[in-house]
């Protein structure tokens, strides 16, 4: 229509008619680019604000399970603490016992997994710049560098000290697991690394697991106790390393959470 009135104005030479036309069509293309680049900028303000929403509950969600990491490596350090004291009481029934017991929940360990799927999500689509604020940004891309390399020393620390060498000693030296019992270690369960399921609960209460076998028998100054006393202070030491790695990643935690929550909350105000 605008194109049939330009070519007739034109015919009849009406210049003011065509510069009028001219401008409508103009503002007409500017307004319409306009409106699509605010309805595109509004969109992206709206998907950055859920994405911080959602990067917000992963941090949460990491910080629970840092505080679980510490809670856990903190007991296993006071325990190979405890199990050495018990080494140094005389040989009985109640004393051989409870360090098997120790020993089997020393041969545990707890796998830490530090992750936020919306960040992984938004770093896989090349999206990262959904996050307008640069600052913010480089501080979220630099906290996951980070912690992925705390947490590749922690797997490493698990993998050579504990299931190598600490529960590599206790299986060559036929120290057979023992579940925990309440009532020869006079304390609750301590916190575990799996969920104790009831078909996990029924398997160790059986008598595979009762059964005394092992060269924990002779006098507490002997070689095998010598070299428990080896392993626990080898055990205690890893479990402190541990707990100052997932300390660290608290500190680190705590801090992008304040930066998550204070781009929130100036972006609500």
């Amino acid at each position: 229509m605008i194109l049939r009135r330009v070519i007739a104005h034109f015919r009849k030479q009406e210049w003011t008619a065509i510069a009028i036309d001219f401008l409508i069509v103009v503002f007409g293309v500017f307004f319409g680019i306009q409106v699509a680049n605010w309805n595109a900028a509004e969109a992206d303000r709206r998907a950055e604000a859920g994405y911080l929403l959602q990067l917000q509950r992963d941090i949460g969600a990491i910080k629970a399970e840092l505080l679980a990491q510490v809670e856990f490596e903190q007991y296993q350090a006071t325990l190979a603490s405890e199990l050495f004291e018990e080494t140094r009481e005389p040989p009985s029934v109640l004393r051989n016992r409870r360090i098997r017991i120790g020993l089997s929940q020393l041969s545990g360990r707890r796998t830490l997994r530090v992750e936020s799927p919306t960040f992984v999500d938004l770093q896989g689509a090349g999206r990262l710049d959904v996050i307008s604020d640069a600052a913010l940004r480089d501080a979220l891309i630099g906290y996951f560098y980070r912690t992925s390399r705390i947490v590749a020393g922690l797997d490493k620390n698990n993998a050579f000290f504990i299931d190598d060498s600490f529960t590599g000693f206790l299986r060559d030296n036929n120290f057979t697991y023992r579940p925990w019992d309440v009532d020869v270690m006079g304390s609750d369960e301590p916190p575990r690394p799996v969920l104790a399921t009831e078909f996990r609960t029924k398997v160790l209460s059986g008598p595979l697991f009762s059964a005394e076998i092992g060269p924990l028998d002779g006098a507490p100054n002997g070689p095998v106790a010598d070299e428990i006393i080896t392993r626990l202070s080898w055990r205690a030491f890893i479990s402190a390393q541990n707990e100052s790695l997932a300390q660290q990643l608290l500190t680190l935690t705590s801090d992008i959470e304040a930066k998550l929550a204070a781009e929130i909350s100036e972006r609500r105000t």
